[in-house]
C-alpha cells in the first residue's frame, strides 16, 4: 500500500520501514451477479506511538472512488479512534494545501456538531451537565450549552490548537467586555453553517463501529476477500488530492 501511495503522493518518504505504523483499509462493498465483491478504495496510516499526538500519517483515496466523501470518512474515523483512546490528536504536519482544506472542512463540521449538541459525545456530556445543573438551579433550559476549549477538544478528539483555529476561522470567538468569549447561540451557529456551506451529518454509523476484530470476523473477511480475487487498479492514475494529507517523515 505504501508503494502504491508513492505513485500518487510525490512527497511520501516512508514506504519500506512500516513496522511502527498501523494501517486502516477502506473496502467498498458491491454485489455483482449475486456475489459479494470488496474493492480496495483507500487507506490511512498512523504511528503506533506518536510523541506529537499525530493520529494520521498518510491518507489515500484511489481516483475511481473520489467525490464520494471517503476521504472525510477516513478522517472522521481517525478522530473517533483518538477520542475512544481518551486523548486528542491531529494529522502529521505539514499538510498539503488540499489536505488543509479537507481537514478544515472536517474540523468545521465536527465542532458545529458539538456546539449544537448533535454529536453523540457532546449529547452525552450535555445530558450529564443538565442533571448536574438541575441540582443547582430551579430550572434547566435545554438550549443551555457550556463548553470550554478543553471540553470541545476532548469531545471531538481534535487538538486544542486546531479547535481554537477553527472557532476563529468561523468567527465564533468574539471580544466582549475585555475578554474573548465563544459565541454558541443557535442562531449564530446556524448562520455560520449557511454562510460557510458546512455540510452537517456524520459519515460513520457510530452504533455499528467495531473497534478490533474477532477471529470469526477475520475469517469471514478473509473468505470474502479471497472470493473477489485481485483488484484491478490499472485505471488509478492519481490520488484523491482533495482528501489527502502528506506524510512528511
Amino acid at each position: 500500500m505504501c508503494l502504491l501511495s508513492k505513485l500518487f503522493l510525490d512527497q511520501k518518504t516512508i514506504y519500506y520501514d512500516i513496522g511502527g505504523f498501523l494501517f486502516y483499509i477502506l473496502l467498498v462493498k458491491s454485489v455483482v451477479g449475486g456475489r459479494l465483491e470488496l474493492h480496495f478504495a483507500g487507506y490511512f496510516s498512523k504511528e503506533k506511538t506518536s510523541v506529537e499526538r499525530n493520529n494520521l500519517a498518510c491518507i489515500l483515496v484511489l481516483p475511481p472512488f473520489r467525490g464520494q466523501n471517503y476521504g472525510q470518512l477516513l478522517i472522521e474515523l481517525s478522530y473517533e479512534l483518538t477520542r475512544l483512546e481518551n486523548t486528542t490528536g491531529g494529522p502529521e504536519q505539514p499538510l498539503s494545501s488540499q489536505g488543509f482544506h479537507s481537514y478544515r472542512s472536517y474540523w468545521r463540521r465536527a465542532l458545529v456538531h458539538a456546539l449544537l449538541g448533535r454529536s453523540h459525545a457532546a449529547a452525552a456530556y450535555l445530558r450529564r451537565s443538565s442533571r448536574l445543573m438541575e441540582t443547582h438551579t430551579h430550572r434547566w433550559d435545554e438550549s443551555q450549552r457550556i463548553f470550554s476549549l478543553g471540553r470541545l477538544s476532548r469531545l471531538t478528539g481534535i487538538r486544542i490548537e486546531d479547535v481554537l483555529f477553527t472557532l476563529e476561522d468561523l468567527d465564533l470567538i468574539q471580544f466582549w467586555r475585555g475578554r474573548h468569549v465563544v459565541c454558541i447561540a443557535d442562531e449564530t451557529i446556524q448562520k455560520v453553517v449557511s454562510e460557510k456551506r458546512i455540510q452537517l451529518g456524520h459519515r460513520i454509523d457510530y452504533d455499528g463501529l467495531l473497534v478490533g476484530c474477532s477471529n470469526d470476523m477475520s475469517d469471514d473477511m478473509s473468505e470474502a476477500l479471497s472470493e473477489t480475487g485481485s483488484e484491478d487498479l490499472g485505471d488509478s492514475h492519481e490520488t484523491d488530492q482533495g482528501d489527502s494529507g502528506e506524510e512528511s517523515q
